[in-house]
């Protein structure tokens, strides 16, 4: 894995498990990352919410006031993550089909890992492939909102709403369009910003001001 640079240092790791912190400080402080640690949905929103990450790590069931037994309170840090550019991956015990397809589906997650079926060098893999998609365009000084003056009013009007962390069919459903014509739209939004993917159109944004502008 390529070492950070000074811009790209922080990464959130959502994990109340300490053995699991440790797997993650060896594997992410060994590329160069600077690791900030959140045990709660509470404690790790505060942190997304005032300092810049490049990635997040995220288990799905993590220490919670309520449902102790059985919480997936990991979902609403996956939706913080999503309205803010940063790409997400899961891992997670939770490997319930459900669970998969609504972190893929809803909250664009990166990638989502099993913690029975672990390996480090994967992992580390996955942490520099989810960097590079998301980072091409808005690497560059001056080239977010140019990348964005090429988008016409209806493909900024789709790149909103990708911004709230909108599906595709919910997309159609405000738009009056159809789900199709959504993609197509998705499609030609990753080609003139230059990511590879949806959490990457959204940095793009977040470093235009398009998500200060859009969320008010």
């Amino acid at each position: 894995m390529d070492t950070p640079t000074d811009t790209d240092l922080n990464v959130l790791v959502v994990e109340d498990e300490p053995g699991w912190r440790a797997v993650y400080a060896d594997i992410l402080g060994e590329a160069g990352y600077a690791c900030h640690y959140a045990a709660s949905y509470g404690e790790a929103r505060g942190l997304i919410q005032r300092l810049v990450f490049a990635l997040a790590i995220v288990d799905l069931h993590l220490a919670s006031s309520t449902s102790r037994g059985d919480n997936r309170d990991g979902f609403w840090l996956l939706k913080a993550a999503q309205q803010r550019g940063v790409p997400a991956i899961v891992v997670s015990a939770l490997g319930e089909p459900g669970d998969i397809d609504r972190a893929y589906d809803e909250f664009q997650a990166f990638a989502f890992i099993e913690k029975e079926v672990f390996d480090r060098r994967a992992f580390a893999r996955t942490v520099a492939e989810a960097r590079q998609a998301s980072a091409p365009a808005a690497s560059r000084d001056g080239l977010p909102a140019l990348a964005l003056a090429e988008l016409t009013d209806r493909e900024r009007d789709v790149l909103e709403l990708l911004i709230r962390g909108h599906t595709n069919r919910q997309i159609a459903e405000t738009l009056h369009i159809t789900p199709n014509t959504v993609k197509k739209h998705v499609d030609h939004i990753l080609q003139k910003l230059g990511v590879n993917s949806r959490a990457g159109a959204v940095a793009v944004a977040m470093r235009a001001g398009l998500i200060l502008e859009s969320s008010e």
